[in-house]
């Protein structure tokens, strides 16, 4: 399909390139509403009494080929709950990568575990395996490998990278439903992983996480450690580690059961639509999409793509306004805070607990510099969102604008007649 970059902006008096309008989202329906009514009607709301939970568990370790899903309150919870299965010990640092959400580091926090930042690839904005190679010392205990936005990490380099070190890797899937690496899915390529199911996700219910393994001791931590430590298949309530209360409820549970007969269906969408962008913007001066791997599927929980500002000669920030005008919602800063995680206050002034600096070792200090590629990428990546429901039409609409932003801006640049 053609498409003409060089009708006049709608910032310009143009018209705006989304000519129709996006279609409505509704996201739950009967098949939710039954499983809700089951449980109301069972009058039971708590996950031990009831089935929904535990079915939920079943059909999940089965989607996601491993033997073993414990359910659990937030994709949050269950890295908490990762971490904890895995027993690392206080004072020891984790690699994690430098673009990710608080989510992915509060339970490492929370344990008494250093964070200890990767910079990202240029051209994916996972963590970079040789940047985590550079981090690994005496006191490295795991690697958390986030499949950011819906593309999965390079699982190969950085399962080399904690082969040397010794330590586990934990791959955070709370944005890769559906992705895969190669022609296997995401969360199945360490010992143990972790799912989101919250509002913003793929599917969701709520607020709810997921923790799998095929590992029998990981599994049983994992849910002693989601339950304050209560060892409710022997009947013995006495525990012997310190452990939160993350227990998903019945109700999160029906839901969860209904979203997840969606999620193969919601993913391969995604990643037709995303596939089909990637297409368009490839004619597109200035632009560049994160390449996807042969065999491995982006699940586009969001859409990225890089400005070359040297050929736009335009901020992040004026594209992104140019686009919205165009009809497309986008946000430029990737929707973090405007920065790395690791220039959060949490970290910079060492403030996770109050009164001490704990658990931060006083010779590890988070500073503008650390992870220059991360830091450089808030000013040259575009996000936006890319949902199932939308049609072939209001993809190319989309091509259509950022084209048009792209050859306008590259065409000013170069001294060009802008129409």
């Amino acid at each position: 399909m053609a498409f003409d970059f060089s009708q006049p902006l709608a910032v310009d008096g143009g018209p705006p390139a989304k000519a129709s309008p996006f279609p409505p989202r509704r996201r739950h329906g009967g098949r939710e509403k039954r499983l809700l009514d089951e449980v109301v009607d069972s009058d039971i709301l708590f996950y031990w009494l009831g089935t929904k939970v535990v079915e939920l568990q079943r059909r999940a370790a089965e989607r996601c080929g491993r033997r073993h899903a414990v359910a659990c309150s937030s994709g949050t919870a269950a890295v908490h709950v990762a971490v904890g299965a895995l027993g690392l010990p206080a004072g020891a640092e984790v690699i994690v990568p430098a673009i990710t959400d608080m989510g992915s580091l509060t339970g490492i926090l929370y344990q008494g575990l250093v964070p200890v930042f990767a910079d990202v690839e240029p051209d994916t904005l996972n963590v970079d395996p040789a940047s985590a190679r550079r981090l690994v010392g005496p006191k490295t205990a795991a690697i958390l490998a986030v499949h950011h936005a819906g593309l999965a990490a390079d699982l190969d380099g950085l399962l080399a990278v904690a082969r040397e070190a010794g330590a586990p890797v934990i791959e955070d899937c709370a944005q890769a439903w559906g992705c895969e690496h190669r022609g296997r899915a995401v969360g199945t390529f360490t010992d143990i992983a972790t799912f989101s199911l919250n509002h913003f996700k793929h599917i969701e219910c709520g607020s709810g996480g997921m923790v799998v393994t095929d590992d029998d001791r990981l599994r049983y931590r994992a849910s002693l450690f989601l339950d304050k430590c209560y060892q409710r298949e022997e009947g013995i309530r006495n525990p012997f580690f310190l452990a939160p209360n993350y227990q998903m409820t019945e109700l999160q549970g029906a839901v969860a059961l209904a979203q997840l007969e969606k999620v193969e269906v919601i993913a391969a969408r995604r990643s037709a639509l995303g596939s089909r962008l990637n297409g368009i913007l490839a004619e597109c001066p200035g632009v560049f999409t994160q390449p996807v791997p042969a065999g491995s599927r982006h699940s586009y929980f969001l859409y990225l793509f890089r400005l070359d500002l040297g050929t736009l000669k335009c901020s992040a920030d004026e594209f992104s306004l140019a686009l919205a005008a165009e009809g497309v919602p986008n946000a430029a800063r990737l929707l973090t805070g405007g920065r790395p995680v690791y220039l959060y206050d949490i970290f910079t002034k060492r403030s996770a607990f109050p009164g001490t600096e704990y658990p931060f070792a006083p010779d590890r200090r988070y500073r503008p510099g650390d992870c220059p590629v991360a830091e450089a990428a808030f000013d040259t990546w575009i996000t936006m969102n890319l949902y199932e429901e939308y049609s072939d039409t209001d993809v190319d609409e989309i091509g259509l604008a950022i084209g048009k932003v792209a050859w306008h801006m590259a065409h000013r640049a170069s001294g060009g007649a802008r129409r």
